[in-house]
Order: C-alpha cells, then structure tokens, then sequence
C-alpha cells in the first residue's frame, strides 16, 4: 500500500527530474528500511553490537559482507542508521525477487541491483545502474556479497570443491569469494567517482541464527548480532584489477580468522580501536535518539494504514486509483523490465 499510494504519484518526476525524483524516493524508502529495523529491534527484541571503524559520514561506500544466513541484509540496516545514511543503501539481489508484488516494486524504485548471474547481462546492469547513482548526485552505500550466496549446505560444498580442486584452505566460517562482481564495482564507481571507500563488514550470530525468511514470519529472530565493520579509504587499495582480487581474496582470509576467534570468545576484538585512529572516528547515534526515530516510524506507519483502509472502504475512486497503480506497475514490468530500467533510461536521456 505505501508503494501504491505514496511511490506511484512521484513517477512522473523520473522523467521531469530524476534528482528531484530520487530524493522523494530516498525519503519514501527510507520509512520502510526504519520500520523493518523497528520491527526486528523493537518488536522482537534483536540486540545489536557495533565495534570496529564505520565509514565516514556523507560519503559513498561499496559494502563488503559475509552471507552467513539469508537475512544479512536486513540485518545490516540497522549499521546503517546508526553510522551511515540508511536512504542511500542498495542492495544487490537476485533478479527473481524483482517480480514480487509491492515489495518488488519498492525495490525497483529504490534502485536496487537485480541479477540474473549471467555475467554477459548483470555486468551492463550493474554499469547502468552505478552510472544512474552517478548523474543524480547521490551518495549510495552499495551491498555485495562477494560469496555470492547464503552459506547453506550445497553452497558450503561448492566452495569446499572449488578449494580443492585449487589447492586453497577449506573456509568453516566464510565461503570462498568471487572477484569478478567485486572488481567490476570497483571500476564502475570510480569511474562515476561514487566511491570514497570499501566498508569490510564481518557479521556473527553468537547465541542463535535464523536461516530464512520463513523463520522470521514464523518469528524466529536471533537475539543478538554483532558487526565489525573496517573501512578501507578507495586510495589505499591497489589499481590493477589482478591485484584487487588479491586483495579481496585476503580480505577473505582475515575474516574467516577473525570469525573464528568470534565464535571462540562470542564478541569481536577491536583490534582497530586499540591501534588508535582518533582522528577519524565517527560517532553513532545515540540510543535514544535511534529508539525515538524508530517509535515516530512506527506512528506514522499505523497512522498510514489506518488512513488507508478507511479510504478504501469508503471512496470508489480511492479504490479505482489503487487498482491503476497496480496495473502501473505491472504494465512497466512487461514493458521495460521494471522501474529501476525506466529510471536508468530516463537520466541518459535528461542528460543528453
């Protein structure tokens, strides 16, 4: 309903603005990112532990992630609104959950990467989309994930195959990472000059996990969830694409130690705060004030649906005017793939 009622009326600004489009958009979107962390954090009582070095403040990052359980994602957002900017982040998922009703179609609005893994079709995507993000001054927090997949069990044995039939260390902790997406990211964002660094994030469950979705429909959540997160200014990594996947490989391999001791010890070391880098720390929102946000969120979300329900048994034309916003987005989605193609379309061509 919110897609319907609050998304559909910005779409003529894709072609108007796209800037201007994709602030309404951001905003829109950001009140979906905040009740999910609500829900989760509020509702089911996730506790959250940050420690490490975050990225700076109003800059624009690739995020590098280990995929230990389906729901990282939504797990990381609540990194993002305590030490980054939660409306910039973009997910790159896979292309089957573009198609879902609402849900789907908020994701296309926010731009999100969806890819087919064919590598011929998904590395043009990922170029159109970066240069989109480009044109419209924004600042997006990318998510990859590098291992390309959950660590479920057919996925643990691939990666095992594919470091013994290569000689490399069977990882307990990680899957063995993929460099091509990685290096292309890194290419694309420079070349669009939307990427002032690369935020390592490591990811562990220390009491209990949920694999699924399903699991959190049925209302199964972990208790807590604890991130380290190490940000790696873009001028410290090497040039060559070669050596960037060098680079990610060893990334790799420091964090399938650093989980290691995690699970030994059930907390991260802040090895990089005992170093010292005061000179750039950045600090989190106050719990207060991420709890205070998080309780307007949810005010405004019931007080939405409250109005919307009472629309639709009242007014007709209410009725009508959802109807065509459904068929909108179904009428794109044959036509020209989704909305994120249109909005990555429009901006060429506002531009040219």
């Amino acid at each position: 309903m919110g897609t319907i009622v609050m998304v559909t009326p910005t779409l003529p600004a894709i072609f108007l603005s796209p800037s201007l489009s994709r602030r309404m958009m951001d905003f829109l979107i950001k009140l979906w990112f905040l009740l999910a962390v609500a829900l989760y954090e509020m509702l089911m009582g996730v506790k959250i532990v940050i420690k490490g070095r975050p990225s700076l403040q109003n800059t624009s990052s690739l995020i590098l992630a280990n995929h230990r359980t389906r729901l990282d994602w939504l797990f990381l957002m609540s990194y993002l609104c305590r030490l980054s900017d939660i409306k910039e982040y973009r997910i790159s998922l896979k292309y089957s959950l573009k198609k879902f009703p609402g849900a789907g179609w908020a994701m296309q609005c926010a731009g999100f990467l969806f890819l087919k893994r064919k590598w011929d079709e998904d590395k043009d995507h990922i170029a159109n989309g970066i240069n989109y993000f480009s044109k419209v001054k924004s600042k997006p927090q990318f998510l990859l994930f590098p291992e390309g997949t959950d660590m479920c069990h057919r996925a643990i044995k691939r990666s095992n195959d594919f470091a013994e039939k290569n000689g490399l260390p069977k990882y307990e902790y990680v899957l063995h990472p993929r460099t091509t997406g990685f290096v292309h990211f890194v290419n694309e964002m420079k070349k669009g000059k939307i990427i002032d660094s690369v935020l390592d994030v490591t990811v562990g469950y220390p009491k209990s996990l949920i694999q699924s979705e399903l699991q959190a429909l049925q209302g199964e959540y972990p208790e807590e969830i604890h991130f380290f997160v190490e940000d790696h200014p873009i001028n410290t990594l090497p040039s060559s694409e070669e050596e960037l996947g060098v680079w990610l490989k060893k990334l790799w391999e420091r964090k399938e130690e650093r989980l290691k001791k995690f699970y030994a010890e059930k907390m991260f070391t802040c090895e990089i705060d005992e170093k010292g880098d005061a000179g750039r720390a950045v600090q989190p929102m106050a719990e207060r004030d991420v709890k205070v946000l998080l309780y307007k969120v949810v005010a405004f979300w019931l007080t939405f649906l409250f109005i919307v329900f009472t629309c639709l048994f009242i007014y007709p034309l209410f009725r009508i005017f959802c109807v065509i916003g459904c068929a909108t987005y179904v009428i794109i989605g044959f036509r020209h793939g989704g909305v994120d193609n249109v909005i990555y379309t429009a901006v060429r061509h506002h531009m040219e």
